[in-house]
């Protein structure tokens, strides 16, 4: 009897050293960074929606953003973009306990109670978590009252998950045409170049004044998304205005030959003053290339006095220095 007691518990041992050597070469345990393995997409899904089913405040879950989205880039750096349609959100608010069963939490943030502008708690607005878990998965959760679904609006593709109560105002959207780059007024179009030539000024003055971060702010901040808008009407015109090229431009390589997108990713600059003159002039010409674009497929007015007026001014500014 003993002999086959040490033989069962010798058995055991081997059993499950061998299942940790699988854990080991499928990498689901790291032993030296104590980390653990990261949970697939189902079984992160799983975990959510086994919370909205049993819990009885939770009426309603929609999956929003690049998980539903077709033209979006889907891989392990995805976020879950879900909606909790709740009873009593002040309830799920003061006490957070509740989203510990998500996961081991590496930050959380909380952008609708900020320092500027905090939440009201009194109220029944949306709130959002923006969690990244330590296993690589974040979760941008937001919960809204359904005591505020009336006021839904929402126009951007997403999945019905979880409707407990069938409210008729939580409806499937699969097309992302809100998402679309839409065909600039004439208007819109002429204040895009008079701000970006006005601010090319400033750029040039912060560097001939060697102030660095007035000229990189606003170059970055503000030009570059004035360069971004009207890339984006190029490629509007050149797929009939039903395209998207995503938050802050970030799929325009999709739509853009390798020659332009590496012209393109030319325009940014270091942080040195001589480069910044280069690119800015650089930018300069790029956007113009791009203006006369635009404004010929849409019958706009295009000023090129005033263009080469700006640029000749800008190149007197740094021949000067």
């Amino acid at each position: 009897m003993l002999v086959s007691w040490i033989i069962l518990l010798l058995s055991m041992l081997i059993v499950r050293e061998r299942d940790f050597r699988i854990l080991l070469k499928n990498k689901l345990v790291n032993v030296r960074s104590g980390e653990t393995h990261m949970r697939t997409d189902k079984e992160m899904l799983e975990q959510i929606m086994t919370f909205a089913k049993n819990e009885e405040r939770v009426r309603a879950v929609t999956l929003d953003g690049s998980r539903v989205n077709p033209s979006a880039t889907r891989d392990k750096y995805s976020d879950f973009d879900c909606v909790f349609y709740v009873r009593d959100i002040q309830s799920f608010i003061k006490e957070e306990g509740w989203l510990d069963v998500f996961g081991e939490r590496l930050l959380m943030q909380k952008p609708m109670d900020w320092f500027s502008e905090p939440y009201d708690f009194a109220g029944i607005e949306r709130f959002a978590y923006l969690i990244q878990f330590k296993d690589g998965h974040r979760l941008d959760l937001t919960l809204c009252d359904i005591r505020k679904l009336p006021e839904e609006t929402n126009r951007e593709p997403r999945q019905i998950l979880l409707n407990k109560d069938n409210y008729s105002e939580l409806i499937p959207i699969e097309t992302e045409d809100s998402f679309y780059i839409t065909v600039p007024t004439e208007k819109e179009f002429l204040d895009t170049v008079n701000e970006f030539r006005w601010l090319c000024l400033s750029i040039s003055k912060g560097v001939c004044r060697k102030e660095l971060m007035y000229a990189k702010h606003n170059y970055d901040q503000f030009v570059v998304p004035m360069v971004i808008q009207m890339v984006n009407w190029k490629i509007g015109l050149a797929n009939d205005f039903k395209v998207s090229t995503g938050a802050f431009g970030k799929y325009i390589g999709r739509y853009l030959s390798e020659e332009e997108m590496a012209r393109f990713q030319g325009i940014f600059p270091s942080g040195e003053f001589k480069d910044i003159s280069k690119k800015l002039i650089l930018m300069f010409d790029y956007f113009g290339e791009l203006e006369d674009s635009v404004a010929e497929k849409l019958d706009f007015r295009v000023d090129r006095e005033e263009r080469q007026k700006v640029k000749t001014f800008i190149l007197d500014r740094f021949s000067s220095q």
